[in-house]
């Protein structure tokens, strides 16, 4: 999953690109001695690994270029058809037909997965297609080299104890699963497989969804499929409940909620709060139902939505809220074209 850009990383990766030994020696000492004493792991295993890493100078380039960094949803206007938004970027007919198509070559696991946990097979669907286009870009960074660069350079911040974790993560992830931890390979913030999980939720999320005894997320769309509704499920799906609803907004509203739409994508404020200020739904709510105010723009035209638990929950996945209305619209752009069918 696509983690956002920090000061601490820019700082880092900065130096990293000009470094030509980007390790401290104490403290990748100090890791293998953790490793060996804490975990059991081989220590002459994790030394090659350590003499064999190839600095990585990319890094730097696509935590800049994170489209949740750089993109607006849609600020565009509606005669400028070639200007890129998240929302092009994400929601558009490549993504929807291939969607599709992996919807129709692995309904027998959606299914499953649907009746399991809860989570529409569109929304499934719609988050693998965003992460790795149905698998076709699951990431070209050795792993291992990344995440011991972001967490054991010379320039360690607050993110660095994060990557830290995520390299123990993923070197128990390889010994669990018998991969070999010089052979995998990820995104630039060291996400793996089709969902791209960090290496935390591919061993708290990942399953074995077709009974072959083996969890992979690079080569089994049984274990993709079932991942990733594992991975709501236990981050709060409700089944049969809304991701969004629409909103009767008067001007004299939108300064009310002009800090809180920023600020929390968490449903907590009770829905009579905001329909006692004039600002309602369009579809039936109850006053006691907890509710958060989404705000984007279309086209230049400001919008106002309601956002309701299973919103939340898509955040949880990426804590980015244009990635949450990615797979919000993608998921209804998918529904929708294939009931055309």
């Amino acid at each position: 999953m696509r983690i956002l850009i920090t000061l601490f990383l820019f700082l880092f990766l900065t130096n990293l690109s000009a470094a030509k030994n980007p390790y401290d020696n104490n403290n990748v000492e100090d890791f293998i001695t953790l490793m060996k004493n804490k975990h059991n792991y081989d220590e002459n295993k994790l030394r090659k690994l350590f003499n064999e890493i190839v600095p990585e100078k990319r890094l730097l380039k696509f935590f800049i270029k994170a489209p949740e960094r750089t993109l607006t949803w849609n600020g565009c206007s509606r005669k400028d058809i070639n200007c890129l938004n998240y929302k092009n970027l994400f929601v558009n007919d490549s993504l929807s037909n291939g969607g599709i198509v992996y919807w129709n070559e692995n309904q027998k696991y959606l299914r499953k997965a649907s009746l399991r946990f809860g989570v529409p097979p569109e929304i499934i669907v719609a988050i693998i297609g965003i992460e790795s286009k149905f698998g076709l870009k699951t990431g070209s960074f050795k792993t291992f080299d990344t995440l011991a660069s972001l967490s054991l350079g010379p320039n360690k911040g607050r993110r660095a104890k994060f990557y830290k974790t995520e390299l123990i993560n993923f070197l128990l992830m390889c010994s669990e699963n018998n991969f070999d931890p010089s052979h995998i390979k990820g995104s630039y913030a060291g996400a793996l497989g089709k969902p791209q999980f960090i290496s935390s939720s591919y061993r708290h999320y990942a399953i074995d969804f077709n009974d072959d005894k083996i969890t992979n997320l690079w080569d089994s769309n049984a274990d993709v499929i079932g991942s990733v509704a594992n991975y709501l499920y236990k981050n709060g799906w409700l089944q049969n409940e809304v991701i969004l609803t629409d909103t009767v907004f008067p001007e004299s509203a939108k300064s009310i909620v002009f800090n809180q739409s920023k600020k929390t994508y968490k449903p907590i404020t009770p829905y009579h709060v905001f329909k006692d200020k004039d600002i309602k739904s369009t579809s039936h709510l109850s006053d006691n139902e907890l509710v958060s105010i989404i705000r984007f723009k279309e086209n230049q035209d400001e919008v106002f939505k309601f956002g309701h638990k299973n919103f939340y929950v898509i955040t949880r996945y990426n804590r980015s809220r244009l990635y949450a209305l990615a797979v919000y619209f993608l998921a209804e752009k998918i529904k929708r074209e294939k009931t055309r069918q």
